[in-house]
Parts: C-alpha cells; sequence; structure tokens
C-alpha cells in the first residue's frame, strides 16, 4: 500500500487544525463564562481552521518522503502555529494591535511551554482568552506534530522522524511497532496524567476552571496561570503538594512511565536518569533549606524551597513566593536547575539530565586518562556504554547550549537589561522556564526587557524547544526542502510543455 510522504505545507495544514480547535473549545468557555472574549475567539478558530484546511487538503503528495521534509515540516508547523495563535490575542483585545509583536511573544511562550509573560492585571482578561493560554502549552508539551500523526493517519510514512525531531527530549522512544501506535499512546498518558492532575486540584479546593487551566500547564511543564501571582494566589499547601507531584511527574521520562504501566514501579528503579533526576532536585532542595536556614521560617523555609526545587527543576516556573529575595546562594541553585531541566522523553526544557549524566562520566574518564593516558575507558550509564560519537555529539550540544546563553545575555545587556535579568533571562529562555531572576522573577513580567529584548527571547525559546540541533538540521532542511519543491515544479512544467 503506497504511503503519502509528510510535507512542510501538510503538517503545518494539520497543526493549524488542532489549534482551531483549541479556540473553538476556548470560545464556548468564555461563552459558558459571559465575560467576553468569544467572538474574537471564534473568528481566530475559523481563521485557523480556514488556513489549516487550504494548507492540508490544498498542498500536494508524494509517495516517497524524505527526512529533510520532516524536520523541515516541524519547524514550519512551529511557526505557524506561533504566528496564528497569536491572534486571538488581538481579537479578543487583551493585546492591542500596535503592540502585535507582544501577541506572538506569548504565543510562542505558550506553544514552547517557557511560561513568560507580558500580562500584569489577569483580572481584565476573560476567562476564554485565559483557557485558550493554557491550553496552547497543553498542546506545545508533548508537540502538536505527534497530535498530528495520532489524529490524522493520511500524513503516513515519516511520522518516526517527526516524532523523534518533535517529541519533548533528545530522543523519541517506540512503545509500539506501528509510529501511530506510539504517538497515541504517549496522548492517552498525557491526557490521563493531565485529568488526574485536575481532578486532584479541584478536590483539595480550587474552582473547575482554575484546576483543568493548571492541570493543562502543569503537566506540559509550562507555567502560566490565570492569576498574577500563580500559585501563592491560593496559599494552599494541599494545592501545592499536588501541583509539585504532577510536575515531578511530567519532568520525568513518558517512555518510562508507560513501562512502569506494564511492568510496574520498577521499570523506574532500573533508569539511571531517574535517580539523577531526582537526586539532583532533593539534593537543590535540602541546599535551599540550608541556605534560607534563619531568613525565613521552618515550614516556610521547607514549603518554598520544596516547590521551587521541583518547579525549576522540571522547568515548569510556577511561582509561589519571591525567590528574588533570598540569598545570592540560593539563586545559584535555582540557575543550576533551569539550566539541566527534567529527564529525557519529558514535557521540560532545559539541557536534560541525561546529558548531564553523560558529561560528567566523561569528565571522569578524561581525568582517568590523563592518569593512565593508554587506557581503554568507556563511559557508562549504568549497564549501557555510551559511543564516543554519541558523547562527541553531547559535547558539541551543550558548548552550543551554553553558548546561546552567553550570546543571549551579552545581547540583551548591550540592548541596556541589567545584567543579571539578562543572563537569567537567557537561561530562562533557552531552558523554556519562564521566570527568571532580577527584575524578571516570579511576581514580575518581561515587560522589564525592551521589545527588541523581547524579539531576542522570542528567537532563544524557539532554540531552546526544538533543541539546538535539530533546529539547526531544520533550517538546512527547509532549504532543501524549497529546492526541492522548486525542481520538482520546474520537473513537472517541462514534462507538461
Amino acid at each position: 500500500m503506497r504511503k503519502l510522504a509528510i510535507t512542510p505545507v501538510r503538517v503545518s495544514g494539520a497543526a493549524l487544525i488542532a489549534v482551531a480547535v483549541a479556540m473553538l473549545l476556548s470560545a464556548i468557555v468564555a461563552l459558558v463564562d459571559g465575560g467576553g472574549g468569544a467572538i474574537g475567539l471564534l473568528l481566530s478558530a475559523l481563521i485557523a481552521a480556514s488556513l489549516g484546511a487550504t494548507l492540508f487538503f490544498g498542498s500536494r503528495v508524494s509517495p516517497s518522503a524524505d527526512s529533510a521534509l520532516a524536520f523541515a515540516s516541524v519547524a514550519w508547523s512551529w511557526l505557524a502555529v506561533s504566528l496564528v495563535g497569536a491572534i486571538p490575542f488581538l481579537l479578543t483585545g487583551v493585546i492591542t494591535w500596535g503592540r502585535f509583536d507582544d501577541a506572538i511573544f506569548e504565543s510562542i511562550s505558550g506553544f514552547t511551554c517557557t511560561g513568560s509573560t507580558i500580562f500584569s492585571d489577569f483580572s481584565v482578561i476573560p476567562q476564554g482568552v485565559l483557557f485558550y493560554r493554557s491550553l496552547t502549552q497543553w498542546l506545545g508539551g508533548m508537540g502538536l506534530v505527534v497530535l498530528a500523526v495520532a489524529v490524522l493517519p493520511a500524513l503516513g510514512i515519516g511520522g518516526l522522524e517527526l516524532i523523534a525531531s518533535e517529541a519533548p527530549g533528545p530522543t523519541a522512544d517506540r512503545l509500539s511497532l506501528r509510529v501511530r501506535d506510539t504517538a497515541r499512546r504517549l496522548w492517552i498518558l498525557y491526557g490521563a496524567a493531565t485529568s488526574v492532575v485536575a481532578v486532584a486540584l479541584f478536590v483539595v479546593g480550587m474552582s473547575a476552571f482554575d484546576a483543568v487551566t493548571h492541570a493543562f500547564t502543569t503537566v506540559a511543564t509550562g507555567g502560566f496561570s490565570p492569576h498574577a501571582d500563580s500559585i501563592a494566589h491560593f496559599d494552599s499547601f494541599l494545592i501545592e503538594i499536588v501541583i509539585i507531584g504532577g510536575m515531578l511527574y511530567a519532568g520525568a521520562n513518558f517512555s518510562i512511565h508507560w513501562r512502569a504501566l506494564k511492568e510496574g514501579p520498577g521499570a523506574y528503579g532500573r533508569v539511571s536518569e531517574v535517580r539523577w533526576y531526582l537526586w539532583l532536585i532533593f539534593g537543590c532542595f535540602g541546599l535551599l533549606v540550608w541556605i534560607n536556614n534563619g531568613e525565613l521560617g521552618w515550614f516556610e523555609n521547607v514549603r518554598e524551597s520544596l516547590f521551587y526545587a521541583a518547579s525549576l527543576g522540571s522547568n515548569t516556573g510556577f511561582g509561589s513566593s519571591n525567590y528574588v529575595l533570598w540569598m545570592p546562594a540560593a539563586h545559584v541553585a535555582l540557575l543550576l536547575l533551569m539550566l539541566v531541566g527534567g529527564m529525557s522523553g519529558s514535557t521540560a526544557g532545559g539541557m536534560k539530565v541525561l546529558r548531564l549524566q553523560v558529561i560528567v562520566r566523561y569528565s571522569l574518564r578524561e581525568l582517568r586518562r590523563a592518569r593512565h593516558p593508554n587506557a581503554v575507558i568507556p563511559i557508562r550509564l549504568g549497564r549501557t556504554t555510551i559511543e564516543e560519537q554519541v558523547a562527541a555529539k553531547v559535547v558539541g550540544f551543550v558548548l552550543l547550549y551554553l553558548g546561546l546563553i552567553v550570546a543571549g545575555g551579552i545581547t540583551l545587556t548591550g540592548l541596556g537589561v541589567e545584567p543579571v535579568t539578562a543572563f537569567s533571562g537567557a537561561i530562562s529562555a533557552v531552558g523554556n522556564v519562564g521566570p527568571a531572576l532580577g527584575e524578571a522573577g516570579p511576581t514580575s513580567n518581561f515587560l522589564s526587557f525592551p521589545r527588541s529584548g523581547r524579539l531576542i527571547l522570542m528567537v532563544l525559546m524557539a532554540l531552546g524547544r526544538l533543541e539546538v540541533f535539530p533546529a539547526m538540521l531544520m533550517l538546512v532542511a527547509s532549504i532543501r526542502g524549497v529546492g526541492q519543491i522548486r525542481r520538482r515544479a520546474a520537473n513537472h512544467d517541462f514534462k507538461a510543455g
């Protein structure tokens, strides 16, 4: 049976159709709430659906697929949803057309699950728009392209390349021999986790609206909240415990979660990355408690330290207090959590714990080789031996990752941003964290950056979400894809002539 090839235009159309459904659901919420915004959301849904249907059904298909086109599909679909996803903010009037770039910033921050915002007064924003804002993160968490592969079988061949490029983390584990089954299982698990968190939040005291919107952004490790003071708005330890559990779960590898459902909890213990992930978060939790001892009351110290260790360790970015007021040593620990992020195959951003493992093992191996130059010392993670080529790629990725942060921080400083705010903002953007330090802390918004600075942050958020190497490959693939399309069109015209 001949399958259809993935093309950037076709996948972008599928992604826009998914976004249109999210806008329609948000319009229904706005109608039920009665607080306005329904017409703007409905018009946005019609625009997104029209564009999506035109791109999906109007694009040409081919019996052969190309991996370059698969990479390009991811790039163009993310660009498409980020631009079209800004329309509801403009048509509902929550952001004026003169600040259209702020609407794009909010959209990119949502779909990349960063959680940085330009909003300050949430009381004037209709609930339908706030619901849509949370949905952007839920869709972006597992990936719009994975959704497209799961729901639209017509995409056919190329799905595995799309999941590998799009799914959170360096790799996408195949849970089934069929790619569409893998995608469906990921989304079933993702949806089930969201439902559990929503019900738990409702039981411990949140309203239905708050429970659903926070469940969306907890499982997506996005951090958007319909309240300006985030989780601090509720001042409930029980709510924070549920949120912490959800963030820790979503920051771990979803493929391991699936195996744990089939094989039992012992599946977690067999993966060294799980141990490193938990040791990093709870180790920083203990460090924060020690640093803040004497600055905060003992219960407040434990409560806030645990919350932020989980929030920033999973790169979610929810806030329960203003950590900017903590000791500078605590800021260093928080920046470490922002840099590393969650596990590979999770919805979290950051460098990933797996890469940290490889870097540490690689460094220790080089120290041993300094004493024994002729020794053959493999790099091992548990029972797995890491090939030299893979280790070299990890080292290269980390250098590029840190280079992006340095370049972004220097550029933002050159634009007049205070250095601590600039460099922590770059770390937050590349790691898809949300809050930063200085003037961009958890109680502030990103209007503290100039308009040109927010443009830099948009680029860093996109590069961080798509990962540095895949993003560069997608740029090259997009150029190749355009060239292939032109050549095919030229050949078609020649034959027709």
